[in-house]
This record gives structure tokens, sequence and C-alpha cells, in this order.
């Protein structure tokens, strides 16, 4: 029995060595027309992995355009109820889709979280619950999670579509934190949220410098600032109050930017954190008691040399 209600959309980019583990791993729980790979700019490598698995729906774009258009793309195209967006690392395991269905149905959810499980190169995996039922569920429980650190990955959530189009798809010009923009956006609308207890997604984490949530640059670390000013320009409209996690994302992002000579991106993320209430310095007593001595941004200038000393960068 298929969960003939939920498609599932997977960009592809350089990704044949797993795309046809991800696409395997949602063949007994979706119809494989409801499957769709978008490929992210020609790759004969993809294709010839995509021919050897069920035929499923694939788009190949012209050029590379980025995971974010990929995703509207299959976002357009499909038709069911509800929808997954799964990386093409990533894989599903268990009756996740159709016990997430299931959960969306009863509650009349607009976005069911998960079980999922880190899986790291050498094999082992560190299982993650961060809700252990429905009563769990709440848009200021997760928000703050989110800012703290505690996300949930797009492998464990399953989507009404309706309800992501409404909220106008995946923010195209992000060049990092796309699916944390678009949780945002949810949980400022109030959406009504499902749990699912069944199957899980599984979060494939490499060593791979590429990878987008390794990279530090200006416009990882603008796009990180943007989605965290969406959130303060919609603090008036919330019915809870996470200015005190929202000040130390902001703390956080100022120290990458910091550690990574983006100064005016920095000074902006960390007079903001102080605008929101942040007091002191954030973090491990040894970062805590340089930063409050130096200031944050020569603290992290420090660490940066003496990483570089010892040759940890």
């Amino acid at each position: 029995m298929v969960a003939s209600f939920t498609s599932i959309v997977i960009p592809a980019f350089r990704s044949a060595a797993t795309l046809q583990r991800a696409v395997e791993s949602c063949l007994d729980q979706a119809d494989p027309k409801n499957i769709f790979v978008v490929v992210d700019g020609p790759d004969d490598d993809v294709l010839r992995a995509l021919a050897q698995t069920t035929p499923v729906r694939v788009v190949v774009l012209p050029e590379r355009r980025g995971a974010a258009v990929c995703r509207n793309i299959g976002l357009g195209l499909a038709d069911t109820k509800f929808v997954l967006f799964l990386d093409a690392d990533d894989y599903v395991e268990g009756p996740l889709l159709r016990s997430a269905e299931a959960a969306a149905e009863a509650a009349g959810a607009d976005l069911v979280l998960g079980r999922f499980s880190f899986e790291y190169p050498n094999g082992r995996r560190n299982p993650i619950h961060r809700y252990q039922s429905a009563r769990d569920l709440d848009c200021s429980i997760i928000m703050k999670k989110w800012l703290s650190g505690h996300y949930t990955p797009p492998c464990a959530i399953v989507w009404r579509r309706s309800f992501v189009r409404d909220l106008g798809g995946w923010d195209e010009a992000l060049a990092k934190n796309q699916d944390g923009d678009l949780i945002y956006r949810a949980l400022l609308q109030a959406p009504a949220l499902g749990y699912c207890a069944d199957g899980q997604g599984v979060y494939v984490q490499d060593e791979n410098p590429g990878r987008i949530t390794k990279q530090q640059n200006r416009n990882t670390l603008a796009s990180q600032h943007a989605v965290l000013n969406k959130i303060r320009d919609g603090l008036a409209g919330l019915s809870f109050d996470p200015r005190p996690e929202l000040g130390v994302a902001y703390y956080n992002l100022a120290r990458q930017a910091y550690s990574n000579d983006e100064n005016e991106i920095g000074r902006v993320a960390e007079r903001t954190a102080r605008e929101l209430g942040l007091k002191g310095q954030p973090g491990r007593l040894s970062h805590s008691v340089m930063a409050r001595c130096l200031g944050l941004r020569r603290k992290q200038l420090v660490s940066r040399y003496v990483r570089r000393m010892i040759g940890l960068d």
C-alpha cells in the first residue's frame, strides 16, 4: 500500500552516488509518478543513476540554479495533498510517509514533524526525538528550539502542499538556511502542527567542505542574517516572545562573521543581539572570559589565529 497523498521532491546536484538510495527509500510508500527529481543543471552521471531505479519524474534544468529553485519547481508540479522535500544524500526509513499522512489528517496539520537520525561517515547514528508526542508541539517551543540549533531537517518534515504554496515556497534568494527560513515563515503564521512517531528521516553527514552547511562566506552569512531579520520583523505579530533565543542567534552569527572577516555583518548582528536584550558573552567559559576582555571581534580574530597556528584551519 503506497502513501498516495504525498509527493517527494528531490533536488539533485552532483549526487549520483546517493540519489538512487534516496529515491528507492520512498518507493514502498510513494507512487513513482509522485517522486520528482529536479536535476540542477545537466548531469549525465545523475541520469545514469536514475536509469538504475524505478522510473520517476525527472526535470533537468539547463543550468545550475540552486536547490531552492529545484524545490519550487517540484512543488509546482506536485498535485498531492502533502509533500516532503528530500535532499539527494538523505533518505527515509520505515512508514514515515504513511504515518505523517495519518497524523496530518487527524490534526488537520499544515506540517508534520517526525523523528530523524544523524548518520555519520563511519556509519554511526545519533537518533533524535525532538518531540515525544503531539502534546509537545507548540509554535513557541519549535521556534525557540530551532533558533538554539535544535532543528528538524527536511527529510523528517511532511508539509501540506497548499500551505507551502501559500507561504510562497522556498526563498530562492538565500544561499544558506533555506529550510530554517521556510519553517520560520511557517511558524509566524501559527500553523496547525502534527507529530509523526513512526519511521524516520536519515540526515546524512559527510566531510565534504563544499557542503552548503559547512560554508561561511559573505553570501551564506548574509543569507543567515536575512533569515533572522524576517523573524525580528515579525515579532509584533507573535503570541510568544522568542527575543532571548533570537538574540543568541544573532550573537552566534556575529561570531561566525567576525571569524570570516565579514566585519560589517558581524557588527550589525552583534548590535541587534544587544538591542534584543542579550547580556554578556554567551558560550563556553573560555570564550566568555576572552570576549569580555577583548571584545567579540578581537576574540574571534585571536581564536582564528590560534587555530591556524595549530593546523585546525
